[in-house]
């Protein structure tokens, strides 16, 4: 029973160390799951959630269950994913975590997009989502990267569907990573 406690305390401190490395200090609070991940989509598993107030000018989360997990790794191994918000939103707390059993059976990798018309509240300019990695770690011994998702307005994902997703990235702001259900097109008028 203690050697799987100690497990889990390592993977959690390896993580961490990954994430803290780039990201600087997680806030205290976690998001812990009310049924853990490892017991799998069935059963409502969902990974927990560390928090980051200082990393950006929003609050930035992060799963924390998927290194060291049955997931495929991307091009830089394994990965987490994030979002970040400004306020209290809970909208991409809820993507990521529904993303999370996705990518045990389907890799997502930078640069890549995804559709999310559907799942957007009303009125949002939001129709897709752009995965931008925003960290490369050692963790458990392997590579590992955190993919951040990124929301993007129709024409946003139509010009990366044309010009790609590095010339769509040279448009945002300097390391834009926020996600804004309710923001204008960074491609102008």
């Amino acid at each position: 029973m203690n050697e799987g406690k100690d497990n889990w305390e390592m993977s959690w401190d390896a993580r961490m160390a990954g994430f803290e490395s780039h990201f600087g200090k997680c806030d205290e609070n976690v998001l812990h799951a009310t049924i853990p991940f490892q017991l799998g989509f069935d059963l409502g598993g969902s990974p927990d959630v560390v928090t980051f107030s200082s990393y950006t000018n929003g609050q930035l989360y992060i799963t924390s269950d998927l290194l060291g997990s049955e997931q495929k790794p991307n091009s830089h191994g394994q990965y987490e994913l994030a979002v970040v918000h400004q306020g209290e939103e809970n909208w991409g707390v809820e993507i990521i975590c529904s993303l999370a059993y996705y990518t045990l059976e389907n890799v997502i990798d930078h640069g890549e997009t995804m559709d999310i018309a559907e799942a957007v509240p009303e009125g949002s300019t939001i129709a897709a989502i752009i995965f931008r990695r925003i960290a490369n770690f050692k963790c458990l011994g392997s590579q590992a990267n955190v993919l951040c998702c990124i929301g993007i307005t129709y024409d946003e994902l139509n010009f990366c569907l044309e010009h790609g997703s590095e010339d769509l990235f040279k448009r945002f702001p300097k390391d834009y990573v926020l996600t804004d259900m309710y923001r204008k097109s960074h491609l102008g008028a």
